[in-house]
């Protein structure tokens, strides 16, 4: 079979809370469709997840996921690191940590950093808009060590009706997020202009 796998890492977010499917599946579907190859998605991630829970639940997987040989791996983490208060120095540690981890099992270190999401006017307790201050905060410091690691930085481009609840992505959102991922990707492999979002089609929560 010809195939390559894609591995996201994350939170809520990824795993798609809110959705039937989160962007790392999505994703995964557009690729086969414009590649025509099998694509395996592991969706490596759990609601609630911080940088530092992500972290330690990667280490009985380091084996089983080099065997794999990711194409590429995505990582956006730090929501709820932002809802609990942890000190950046903290998440700077626990983000090191992660980039290592995923440094050992992908593929010419082909890493690309997730910004994490900011939070919409709509947002539900015990979130509040004004944490979108340590959202930049954060983000820039995922871009500064995503360049220490060799690794790249994404932002993907949102609107507030790709939220469920101001946090965490709708049907629509995580469509729209699969297609930006898959785009990113398929800028790599050669399709310089690919913007065409018609290919899946999810009912709207």
């Amino acid at each position: 079979m010809n195939w390559e796998t894609l591995l996201c890492l994350g939170d809520s977010i990824t795993f798609g809370a809110r959705s039937y499917l989160g962007y790392p599946e999505i994703c995964g579907s557009v690729l086969e469709k414009k590649l025509e190859k099998k694509w395996n998605v592991i969706n490596h991630a759990t609601n609630g997840f911080t940088t530092i829970d992500l972290v330690r639940s990667l280490n009985p997987e380091l084996i089983s996921y080099k065997q794999v040989f990711p194409s590429l791996i995505s990582i956006m983490i730090g929501t709820n690191d932002i809802k609990n208060k942890t000190a950046i120095s903290d998440f700077e540690i626990a983000y090191r940590q992660l980039l290592v981890k995923a440094t050992l099992f992908s593929v010419n270190n082909n890493i690309v950093c997730l910004k994490i999401p900011r939070f919409t006017n709509k947002v539900f307790y015990p979130y509040h808009y004004d944490m979108n201050t340590k959202v930049k905060e954060f983000n820039l410091l995922i871009e500064k060590l995503a360049a220490e690691h060799g690794c790249r930085h994404f932002e993907l481009n949102l609107s507030d009706d790709d939220f469920y609840d101001g946090v965490h992505f709708s049907s629509k959102g995580s469509t729209t997020a699969g297609h930006q991922l898959a785009s990113y990707i398929l800028k790599d492999k050669g399709f310089e202009n690919f913007t065409d979002l018609s290919e899946i089609t999810l009912s709207a929560d």
